[in-house]
């Protein structure tokens, strides 16, 4: 039970009672305690067993709401919000200003006719997850007034699914009804869902029309977005369509100098440049470049060199002298594809992990020179016929889907840039 599931579904949970083996745990509301139920409740309630040393233990989900009852504030703010994920920590430069100042005019101005809808598209770990938080942050402090919901599309599917299978459409629609900004990250993963697409294009269309705001995100434009019904798409493009490019040179140095002041990190100008000019594409890969230096300045007890540098580059980043492996590379695609890379080596067949598979066991072949059993062993247990198989496929998929196709060469680039 990783730190996702608790940040969705748990935290803000309290304790209620434990008395005659019943451990009792009440949520925020009745959508929160029946997923908890249907999902959780025997893991929690093994865990709580062991615990307690009470094998007869049952564990018990109630809500603290009563049916019906209008979400207050404190049940639409996530605990999922980065505090630093703020404007005024945002670096801006050329290629990301058109992003920010839209962004912060969506936070500013709810439901203007210039930027509503706001979509907001690049590649990984450059930002466009920071901005459409920093949007939430916004509203919390200067509109509390107001309510937002902050929701990743692929989170948005999973309640969708568990409210249809218990029978709690009602609850799921109020969740989304009277909010006024409606902030949506990944909207990628909505293509192929049609029921999914659906149900968002009515929130869309209600929240419009009421002149609520609406943020986007996603790693590709609404266009290349497939597959995703065209009505959606033309929703998505009628307001500002805004792209986020890799940072520039002095902009990353931006980013790092403010990173290692806050977190009273001593790095010379030399290396500091060092690093922003071998790691050019990923903000994200910046930010823990820096936390791996100073875990191992602290460790070892010495300073921040360039050759400390190099070493860790060299480890994990993969500049021109790393060692590529399986492990990095199936990381690196588990990323782009927001995925843990253990469902990636596992057995599930579901596209959403059999395509991020396909693309690793291309990409491990193409950038290393692991040999094919050795490939399949990786992917727990395959031969080398699967592998070969898996490659065809994902060969002939990339030559028909340009989008994917451009991706996994953004993976590639990163990889080997």
């Amino acid at each position: 039970m990783g730190l996702d599931i608790y940040n969705s579904w748990l935290a803000g949970s309290r304790f209620v009672s434990y008395e005659y083996n019943t451990f009792t745990v009440a949520f925020k509301d009745e959508f929160n305690a029946g997923f908890v139920s249907a999902h959780y409740s025997e893991k929690l309630r093994s865990i709580l067993a062991d615990l307690l040393d009470c094998p007869d233990l049952h564990f018990r989900a109630i809500s603290v709401a009563p049916r019906n009852m209008p979400t207050r504030r404190e049940s639409i703010l996530p605990t999922m919000l980065r505090p630093s994920y703020t404007f005024e920590r945002f670096i801006v430069d050329d290629n990301n200003r058109l992003a920010y100042a839209t962004a912060l005019s969506a936070a500013k101005n709810m439901g203007s006719d210039i930027a509503n809808p706001l979509f907001i598209y690049g590649g990984v770990g450059l930002g466009k997850t920071h901005l459409i938080q920093a949007v939430a942050h916004y509203v919390s402090t200067h509109r509390p007034d107001l309510v937002f919901r902050y929701i990743s599309s692929e989170e948005f599917v999973n309640q969708l699914v568990i409210a249809i299978t218990n029978k709690r459409m009602e609850d799921f629609e109020r969740r989304f009804r009277d909010v006024h900004y409606l902030l949506m990250d990944d909207v990628q993963f909505l293509g192929g869902k049609e029921g999914s697409e659906q149900k968002l294009f009515h929130i869309f269309n209600n929240l419009y029309l009421q002149r609520r705001q609406i943020v986007l995100t996603s790693d590709r434009p609404p266009h290349e977005i497939e597959p995703l019904e065209e009505r959606l798409v033309s929703r998505f493009q009628s307001g500002i369509v805004a792209d986020i490019k890799p940072p520039m040179l002095e902009t990353r140095v931006a980013i790092l100098t403010q990173i290692t002041r806050e977190r009273s990190i001593s790095i010379d100008e030399d290396t500091m440049y060092f690093i922003a000019d071998t790691v050019k594409t990923n903000i994200r890969q910046l930010e823990g470049m820096i936390n791996l230096l100073a875990v191992r300045s602290q460790i070892q007890n010495i300073s921040i060199t360039r050759d400390l540098v190099r070493n860790i580059i060299a480890e994990f980043l993969g500049a021109g002298t790393r060692h590529l492996n399986p492990g990095s590379i199936t990381g690196a695609v588990a990323e782009a594809f927001s995925i843990n890379p253990t469902l990636i080596r596992g057995k599930q067949r579901k596209r959403e992990v059999l395509i991020p598979r396909q693309v690793s066991m291309l990409l491990i072949r193409e950038l290393t020179d692991t040999p094919l059993t050795e490939i399949g062993r990786f992917f727990t247990g395959r031969d080398h016929s699967t592998v070969l198989n898996a490659i065809a496929r994902i060969k002939e998929i990339l030559s028909e889907n340009p989008s994917l196709k451009r991706k996994v060469q953004d993976i590639r680039n990163n990889l080997t840039s």
